[in-house]
């Protein structure tokens, strides 16, 4: 692709966000996140923001990028905090029925809108799947001060935490497909390899260090080709 400048606008996973056990808070990975893009003389800019969900981000589209031209990639990652619940009140009222941050047709809807306010300024545009998660370091990581067998109750099981996090995902490359986008599998790469356990860090979410790089060479052999 000739890419001269890449807008990229997600949440804390291509923030290069990750959690320290050490320092057990979260922090941004080491190195600047995507910097072999930006070595190649491409223009990076980084609008990704922690907790952002294509509700909160929409405006965000609108107001950061500029009218561009083609050789402009917008690259999209959103899903995982859409897709996320109040656990919190799951675990107190878990008979109760509960809706996610933002409900599966919102989420396409409003991801549609992004999409094509971008690619009326001109842009090409990608869209990634979701980094998948470790349930089991998930649901321990909700749990810490909330009642397990509440939470369990209601999943049914932990691995629904899984299959309701790539279903979103699955909204996303449809959304690709429909609005003839770009589509950047970063998950692949993360449910293939035999390093899974220490590609998420331990709130089962955020990659960790080698999670991040492997994404970041995901996009790089998609963007520097």
């Amino acid at each position: 692709m000739n890419i001269k400048k890449l807008e990229i606008f997600g949440d804390s996973v291509l923030r290069g966000v990750m959690y320290d056990e050490t320092l057990q808070t979260y922090r941004l990975r080491d190195g600047y996140a995507l910097d072999t893009i930006a070595s190649e003389g491409i223009t990076v800019k980084n609008n990704s923001r922690m907790g952002a969900t294509v509700g909160k981000s929409v405006g965000l589209v609108e107001k950061k990028l500029s009218e561009c031209n083609s050789d402009t990639l917008v690259i999209f990652e959103y899903g995982g905090n859409d897709c996320d619940y109040d656990w919190k009140d799951i675990s107190e009222s878990p008979r109760k029925e509960h809706s996610p941050h933002t409900s599966p047709e919102m989420f396409v809807n409003t991801y549609r809108e992004m999409i094509l306010s971008a690619k009326n300024k001109g842009a090409t545009v990608a869209l990634t799947s979701l980094v998948p998660i470790d349930c089991s370091k998930y649901m321990k990581w909700i749990c810490k001060n909330l009642s397990y067998e509440n939470i369990l109750s209601w999943l049914g099981d932990e691995s629904m935490l899984f299959r309701w996090q790539e279903y979103y995902s699955h909204l996303v490359e449809n959304l690709a497909r429909e609005l003839e986008c770009c589509f950047i599998d970063v998950r692949r790469g993360f449910l293939l390899s035999h390093e899974y356990d220490r590609l998420l860090c331990a709130d089962g979410i955020h990659p960790t260090q080698k999670g991040h790089e492997m994404i970041e060479k995901t996009i790089a052999n998609f963007v520097c080709v």
